[in-house]
């Protein structure tokens, strides 16, 4: 039901057309009279209770309440929002002497070179440079740099960074001259927006039932979030026929999947499959894509001037692919086209080399490589 909002005008006036009306003689409502004044003072605090109504109803429901409102309305469920995840890499410490040996601290902090994102060196026990005495990774004398891993500080899809912005060391390392990421961080995502868990939430209702496609998929899309998973039935993962066996192909964005994800995604899985049944949990395989296109463009305008909002356009055009959907050219041309106004014309689209969509394998998903403007 729509609530019947009135605004400060409309209650002014209905105010004063009741008093006229309960009155034989003639009153003053005119601006700055006494009774003017009463009926705007009354007006607004009648706006402020309306005010106060519509936010208690937008808070008690979950298709309108936003934030910390909708998580307590889903925390009656004991249904909770996926929350976001950091982006992790490699950075390469070096030195320009290498005549006496170096400690570098777990926990010693990196910045890219404009200060905004801050990393933290992350313990690795499997690195032959670690020592669990020191709580620190040793650069020995004769060794000039050393690569390690890094965890940015604050979760979230800012923690992605391209490679070579990781260029400051934020914590004074002895012996240490330079830090720089030679690829990119991956692996940071947002908490879960306000529409994922509502729809997230239709899908968990489905689950109820469990032992479903339905349930299956709930459960593994509240694992992490941005996973992306498709459901092959019967089948053995390489094309054969398997009875009884379900294939979940999984992912998450970075091309593979860890031992921390793979357990967690077995436990889900386990707590819905039906009795008697098996299943597999395989990575996509990644297909790279090399884009090509031609722009024209406005009078004047150089195409340099519009290749970062294209390829920020045709990246995110890639990152709603699901896992076996197609790479449609219509479809980068759009985005294309939506990237900047000055845009008046997009042609000579490949893929790969090809001027026809790109077909993907429904174990596959597809990865943006390249995007070539002329």
């Amino acid at each position: 039901m729509n609530l019947p909002i009135r605004g400060f005008t409309d209650l002014v006036r209905d105010m004063c057309s009741a008093i006229t009306a309960s009155v034989e003689g003639l009153i003053d409502v005119s601006i700055g009279s006494i009774l003017r004044a009463m009926i705007e003072a009354n007006a607004a605090i009648a706006l402020w209770l309306q005010w106060l109504v519509a936010q208690v109803l937008q808070m008690t429901r979950a298709a309108t309440s936003k934030g910390s409102d909708l998580d307590s309305w889903m925390a009656d469920f004991s249904f909770i929002r996926c929350p976001a995840s950091s982006a992790s890499g490699t950075v390469t410490l070096s030195r320009n002497s290498a005549a006496v040996g170096s400690v570098v601290p777990a926990g010693a902090v990196v910045k890219t070179s404009d200060g905004s994102v801050s990393f933290v060196i992350a313990t690795d026990a499997s690195n032959s440079a670690w020592s669990s005495a020191s709580a620190a990774y040793l650069m020995p004398i004769g060794l000039l740099a050393i690569d390690l891993p890094v965890t940015a500080i604050v979760p979230g899809s800012g923690g992605n960074v391209v490679a070579s912005t990781i260029t400051l060391l934020a914590s004074p390392v002895t012996g240490v001259d330079s830090v720089v990421n030679a690829y990119a961080t991956v692996g940071g995502s947002d908490a879960e927006s306000d529409d994922a868990f509502r729809a997230r939430f239709s899908s968990f209702l489905a689950s109820l039932s469990r032992a479903t496609q339905d349930a299956i998929g709930y459960a593994i899309s509240g694992v992490a979030p941005n996973i992306k998973y498709l459901l092959l039935e019967n089948s053995d993962g390489a094309g054969g026929f398997r009875p009884g066996n379900i294939v979940a192909t999984i992912d998450d964005g970075t091309g593979a999947i860890d031992s921390e994800l793979y357990s967690a995604l077995a436990t889900a899985i386990t707590a819905v499959r039906g009795v008697g049944t098996m299943f597999s949990i395989l990575p996509a395989t990644v297909v790279q894509v090399a884009v090509s296109l031609t722009l024209a463009m406005t009078p004047g305008v150089a195409t340099s001037s519009v290749q970062s909002s294209v390829s920020a356009a045709i990246a995110g055009y890639f990152a709603t692919l699901a896992v076996g959907g197609q790479v449609s050219i219509t479809r980068i041309s759009q985005a294309a086209y939506s990237a900047d106004a000055r845009i008046l014309n997009v042609g000579g689209i490949t893929l790969n080399g090809t001027l026809v969509d790109l077909q993907i394998e429904p174990t596959c998903i597809a990865y943006c490589q390249s995007i070539g403007l002329n």
